[in-house]
């Protein structure tokens, strides 16, 4: 930056920061957050530290003290650690109660059950799973993906705060989430500082950085603590999340005793508005609130989504922001074609992370900002997660800021581009699906995690196989051989025969696993599993009408039409086709069929041996039906302990009632 151009950013920037600090201490009508004003604030104490002659006399930086501002053994966990959906403001908090009281009205066994909600800070650490046997700790492991972590005991053995003996002898495991004194954070970034070391970004990256340690004398240092908030066991059951916060502390184990306990959302949102603004003065970090219906049996009906509890949600809090200048824009195509634009960033820190680039969605949300090439704009972390800008500040234009146009940008980068503007009037852009990004990025997506999973097969492989014309078609990729690949500048003997292993694995798949990796617009793992689970055979899914797609619940139309359209197309026929000659497609409970095809169940009380969802899992892989309320049309009812009103329904109506155990025997076996 020049001399000139210096004087012209601090004035505008003097400008500006009075004006906010107008509408702050003045007239009490603030416009932006703190945090983005804090921003502008340090850009202009930079500035005058880098051209001191230009500080003004009665600049906001004379009035106010501006601040100058990475081998363990894998574990699979006992139970499933789920996620929580999350939720942003006050309405979003009063539809999830109204879904959740829409639920229980259509419950009679829950009419008269208590609506209360336990409310606790969500604890911005490293979430640890602690397992129990006859009494003692035998291991511990990070959450990993849900069903796989690494297994870490050794280092939770030296946190002092964690029991290594307890009194209950029954098998079970403890849920919390691992922390770090924001003053051990400062101490440990000096000491990291004076051996020339980077230092850690917040207290969570130290925690997390500390357990991964593989000298645990480091990590009994450190001072870790633990707070805990839930219990998994098939042999342990509460009535109430109260009673197992209760329990939690009874073992020994430390729960964070700020939370609440009531039957109002809005003492929730007074909970949540207090808290946002002493999170900060914590010695623990807290990045929202976390939401639980107190009653089990609420809980245990409501049961899960393919990611989350439906009882619980997470509250977060604002989304941390900064802000920055937008110094391009550029065009990303995804795996169908949809075009999006990205803001390239001047770099910035957002809670110990750095963001360089922001995605705008579509063009709509272009206009909507008033976006320009050149722009100051507050950029925020949407759910802590993904950089969003958040608004622009036109007060700061110079005049040499540039307007966007989607059809130049792309022009520009080689794109031929179409629109479409949805039911809902969002205008999105696409690229024709035969062009070779389009056809990269499908199938970079198809032999990721999410889909076929052919470990060490990215993005760039992926582009160099593709450019060397050994691969235009997923199907090709399965007739790759030592010869070509070895060619490539990417791959070394060992890189070559690790991928043909990876992708001779990725031979044998099950049908929501190739449903998802075939790309069909809208149609991601929850969607496949939905269609799977519905059609049992590919064929049937094929075959299925819009009618039939649209009855399955979770099914909309959108999601419906773009399913049709993609396999009325006879380039896609043939490709399936294809595929089908070099991939085998397990079928699900093959040795079971559908041996409770025709059969309805209602289940009631609590089991043993399964949850609500596990079992209705079982029941529907074999054909079966799983029904909420009892009638004439029930089959069989499937009764646990403290089972209600539902069995006394079943003994008028004479249906057959089952105990877990005959169930299991009877039908699972």
């Amino acid at each position: 930056m020049t001399e000139l151009e210096a004087k012209k950013r601090i004035a505008q920037l003097i400008k500006e920061i009075e004006h906010h600090a107008d509408l702050y201490y003045k007239k009490d009508t603030p416009s932006i957050s703190d945090e983005a004003y804090d921003s502008l604030f340090q850009e202009l104490v930079s500035l005058e530290q880098a051209f001191p002659h230009l500080q003004k006399k009665d600049s906001p930086t004379l009035r106010v003290g501006g601040k100058i501002l990475e081998g363990f053994e894998k574990a699979t966990h006992r139970f499933p650690q789920w996620s929580f959906d999350n939720i942003f403001n006050w309405e979003d908090l009063q539809k999830w109660e109204e879904k959740i009281q829409r639920f229980i009205e259509k419950e009679p066994d829950l009419k008269n059950e208590p609506l209360e909600y336990i409310v606790e800070l969500k604890i911005d650490g490293l979430k640890v799973i602690l397992d129990y046997e006859h009494g003692v700790f035998v291991r511990g492991a990070t959450r990993g993906d849900g069903v796989i972590g690494e297994d870490i005991t050794e280092n939770l053995k030296m946190i002092r705060d964690i029991p290594l003996i307890v009194e209950d002898k029954r098998p079970f495991s403890v849920v919390g989430e691992t922390w770090i004194e924001k003053s051990q954070l400062e101490k440990i970034n000096k000491e990291r500082k004076k051996n020339n070391l980077d230092p850690y970004a917040n207290p969570r990256n130290l925690a997390a950085g500390t357990l991964r340690q593989l000298d645990t004398r480091i990590v009994g240092s450190r001072n870790l603590k633990t707070f805990v908030y839930d219990i998994d066991s098939k042999e342990i059951v509460f009535t109430t999340h109260r009673e197992e916060l209760d329990f939690l502390k009874s073992l020994g184990c430390i729960v964070n005793d700020q939370f609440l306990h009531t039957t109002s959302i809005k003492d929730i949102q007074d909970f949540y508005k207090h808290w946002t603004s002493i999170r900060h003065d914590q010695q623990y970090g807290v990045d929202g609130l976390v939401i639980k219906i107190n009653s089990k049996k609420i809980c245990d009906t409501l049961g899960y989504t393919a990611k989350a509890p439906r009882f619980a949600v997470a509250y977060k809090f604002p989304a941390e922001q900064q802000t920055t200048k937008v110094h391009n824009i550029i065009i990303q195509i995804g795996r169908t074609g949809v075009l999006t634009p990205v803001a390239e960033l001047d770099p910035v820190m957002i809670d110990g992370s750095t963001v360089t680039r922001a995605t705008l969605h579509n063009s709509d949300e272009i206009e909507r900002l008033d976006l320009c090439i050149g722009d100051t704009v507050i950029i925020e972390k949407a759910g802590d997660i993904i950089p969003k800008i958040k608004e622009v500040l036109p007060g700061l234009r110079t005049g040499k800021e540039k307007k966007i146009d989607i059809q130049s940008l792309a022009h520009e980068q080689g794109f031929n581009i179409y629109k479409e503007v949805s039911s809902a009037g969002v205008t999105s852009w696409y690229v024709d699906e035969q062009h070779q990004e389009v056809q990269i990025q499908y199938l970079s997506y198809a032999v990721s995690k999410r889909a076929l999973n052919i470990d060490g097969m990215g993005e760039k492989q992926v582009r160099a196989v593709y450019e060397a014309g050994y691969v235009k078609n997923l199907s090709d990729i399965f007739h790759l051989n030592y010869e070509q690949i070895i060619k490539l500048p990417l791959f070394k003997e060992k890189a070559t025969n690790n991928l043909l292993e990876a992708i001779r694995t990725a031979r044998k798949t099950d049908l929501p696993t190739f449903i998802t990796a075939l790309g069909i617009r809208h149609v991601g793992e929850e969607v496949a599993e939905l269609y799977a689970r519905e059609f049992k055979s590919l064929k049937k899914i094929m075959n299925a009408s819009f009618e039939d797609l649209v009855a399955i619940h979770g099914i909309g139309e959108q999601i419906a039409e773009s399913t049709i359209e993609y396999f009325n197309k006879q380039e896609n026929q043939d490709e399936i086709a294809r595929l089908e000659k070099v991939l085998t497609i397990e079928k699900p409970m093959s040795q079971e069929g559908d041996r409770l095809q025709g059969l309805s169940f209602v289940l009631t009380g609590t089991l043993k041996n399964f949850s609500r969802d596990q079992m209705k899992q079982e029941i529907k892989k074999r054909g079966g039906k799983v029904l909420s309320q009892m009638s004439s049309q029930v089959n069989y009812l499937v009764a646990g302990e403290k089972a209600g009103s539902k069995l006394q329904k079943a003994q008028e109506l004479n249906i057959p009632i089952l105990d877990e155990d005959e169930f299991t025997k009877g039908f699972l076996r």
